[in-house]
């Protein structure tokens, strides 16, 4: 090893060349993890924004104010048009309009800012996401992938994160904001009119159950897109990398036919968590307007028997629009989250990783080499209970040449990988230099190596 030397080979057990083919495509899906714990662990990076996103909060529950306010307001308006009977109150009418004017420029200008800030908070999140995600993949031992498509990583960290995006800047503060409006809108109504406000909470139990039973469909079947997408982006990565080889063995219909059938697939589920997903926003209105038929009809009862005016009817119907709205609007992004948690749980997946074991405490810097390199008795497999070593044995003194010869499978490249501590042996020992080389450092180690595999790759 005073010289480098140069290693390869290709060994048909090894997990990575097995995993190539048709049969790629039916890899078990895994389960979903649980939504709390999803959202739990998303809120932590939300907290890396924590001054931020509370200017966004305080912004947002301005604009929740305002918003609640107006239906109240146009109210009393109404009621200054007929508070004298025939005449007009156009000094109270005036102030209101002016308050009204002031209150909607208000929050338009609220709502510029919050976007504006939430759309800074958004991306630096999936910035740190996308970069602790890359970073993770550095760490990671060549056995992780062995056992993932290159396309299904890239679409983790392209098409996963770039739903958690659309989600975290249109839909976090939407869906503060529809709570406040909801809470909100329960208290006006219960002021101006216990008993309609009683009316209008008939339809939430309905509601409820509606959206939970939607949504526990579309969460599955959003996370089964994400991972047909990425089986897909996977089989397509493979075909374009290997185009060479598919043209040599005249693999080009048997390539289309894998990539119509994972295609197919997409489409299904896709077609079916879209459905599922546009099931609820019909139904919901028409709940919706069911109840603001039953409040209008009340409404005009109680004020025929002047129970309540003409104005606390007009605000109520508003209030009732606002607290339906919300609901409605929770429920589409109930939704869309689905989407984003079945991207966030394949990221976490990764990040959750075992990491390659870090060097000793006491792992010494490679240098001065000699090239005594030894295995003794050394085994490995790269799936247990199917060893490609058994016991191998040998020695190449400094300075000498020696060839790995066999066929495939014989363990070739398997030698270079443990050698270059790629993987770990199952029993026996490498040394160099007398040493074993689990107490280099492996930066050291690799650095003293020049490999060149049968599979070569150019960077652009």
């Amino acid at each position: 090893m005073g010289k480098r030397q140069a290693f390869s080979g290709q060994n048909p057990y090894h997990p990575s060349f097995q995993r190539r083919g048709p049969s790629s495509r039916f890899m078990p899906t895994e389960k979903p993890r649980q939504f709390r714990a999803s959202m739990r662990r998303l809120w932590t990076f939300f907290m890396t924004e924590q001054r931020l996103f509370t200017i966004v909060i305080v912004m947002t529950l301005g604009v929740s104010c305002i918003e609640l306010a107006a239906p109240y307001l146009l109210g009393r308006a109404i009621d200054a048009m007929s508070a004298t009977g025939t005449l007009v109150n156009f000094s109270l009418l005036g102030i209101i309009v002016a308050v009204l004017a002031t209150a909607y420029l208000a929050d338009g200008t609220l709502n510029l800012l919050r976007g504006w800030i939430m759309a800074g908070i958004s991306q630096r999140i999936v910035r740190t996401l996308r970069k602790s995600l890359f970073d993770k993949l550095q760490k990671l031992p060549v056995s992780f992938f062995d056992g993932k498509t290159h396309g299904d990583l890239m679409s983790r960290i392209s098409n996963d994160i770039d739903n958690l995006s659309t989600t975290i800047g249109q839909s976090t503060t939407q869906l503060f904001s529809n709570i406040i409006m909801i809470a909100g809108s329960i208290v006006m109504m219960v002021i101006l009119s216990p008993l309609l406000a009683l009316a209008s909470l008939i339809t939430v139990p309905l509601l409820l159950l509606l959206t939970r039973t939607i949504a526990s469909k579309t969460r599955r079947l959003f996370l089964e897109q994400q991972n047909t997408l990425g089986k897909l982006n996977g089989h397509i990565e493979e075909t374009v990398s290997g185009l060479q080889v598919v043209k040599v063995f005249g693999h080009e219909h048997d390539s289309i036919f894998d990539f119509d059938a994972v295609n197919s697939r997409l489409r299904d589920v896709s077609i079916r968590a879209q459905i599922w997903a546009g099931f609820l926003m019909p139904i919901m209105n028409v709940i919706g307007n069911l109840g603001f038929a039953i409040l209008a009809g009340l409404g005009g009862l109680l004020a025929v028997n002047n129970m309540i005016t003409i104005g606390v009817i007009a605000s109520f119907l508003s209030y009732s629009r606002q607290f339906a709205r919300p609901l409605n609007e929770i429920a589409n992004i109930f939704n869309t989250l689905q989407a984003a948690l079945a991207g966030a749980e394949r990221v976490f997946e990764v990040l959750d990783e075992t990491e390659e074991p870090a060097d000793p405490p006491d792992a010494v810097e490679l240098s001065g080499v000699r090239g005594y390199v030894s295995f003794e008795k050394v085994s490995f497999a790269y799936v247990a209970g199917n060893p490609v070593l058994h016991n191998v044995s040998l020695d190449a003194k400094p300075g000498s040449s020696m060839a790995l010869v066999g066929p495939t499978g014989a363990g070739k490249t398997t030698l270079v990988n443990l050698l270059s501590r790629f993987y770990e042996p199952s029993s026996g020992t490498i040394l160099i230099d007398g040493k074993d080389i689990r107490r280099y450092t492996r930066s050291s180690l690799r650095r003293s190596f020049g490999i060149v595999l049968q599979d070569t790759y150019l960077f652009s």
